[in-house]
């Protein structure tokens, strides 16, 4: 909500996210050697999981590249320009761009309820106080980052979903694979391995 004592800068026009998601579902299933979902069935779980584990692997590259930039622009824009609908231009929901900001300004999102309010010189000061950087060209850095990072994480959700069955299917007979030799064979960590074996037992009500 717009508040008294604050000079609004002009609202920046958010991103198609949800097409930018779907490109990026699409690249996914290219990349996982599919047409459509529901092609997994055919595909072998030893191959579309190696292949899962690369686009997780790239995906997760992306976002470390471009978060903190996403991240010093956004707080930027909300501090020192106090630009109204951030949320909706950087792709996130109300909560989770005030996380962000909290992660900025006290170094973990916890603090979501201590970001400060006042005048846009108060923001400023209290920005300028937890050492947040000013960022030039701060709208084009936050667009550009903000796409990159969400393009790779919905590549990164379909990934793990197709993980999650190729796990559950190289678990059972013929293969009877341990998740150690899962994780080794897909190249990551076998903690990720566990997690979505148990999430694929429950979906199949194991």
């Amino acid at each position: 909500m717009p508040k008294a004592g604050r000079t609004y800068g002009p609202r920046i026009p958010a991103p198609n996210y949800a097409q930018i998601g779907k490109d990026a579902e699409r690249q996914a299933l290219k990349e996982l050697g599919l047409d459509r979902p529901e092609d997994a069935v055919h595909a072998r779980p030893e191959d579309l999981i190696v292949k899962a584990g690369d686009i997780l692997a790239q995906a997760d590259a992306e976002v470390a590249l471009h978060i903190d930039e996403r991240d010093q622009a956004l707080a930027h824009l909300w501090f020192y320009e106090q630009r109204l609908g951030l949320a909706k231009t950087v792709g996130l929901g109300n909560m989770g761009y005030r996380q962000a900001l909290a992660t900025m300004m006290f170094g973990s999102k916890e603090h979501v309820h201590d970001l400060p309010t006042g005048s846009g010189e108060e923001l400023a000061q209290a920005a300028e106080a937890a050492g947040i950087e000013r960022v030039e060209n701060a709208e084009q850095k936050l667009l550009k980052s903000a796409q990159v990072v969400h393009a790779a994480r919905a590549r990164r959700d379909i990934a793990l979903r197709f993980m999650q069955e190729a796990v559950f299917a190289l678990s059972q007979a013929p293969y009877n694979w341990t998740p150690e030799k899962i994780a080794e064979h897909a190249g990551v960590d076998r903690k990720l391995i566990y997690k979505r074996r148990a999430a694929a037992r429950r979906r199949h009500g194991l």
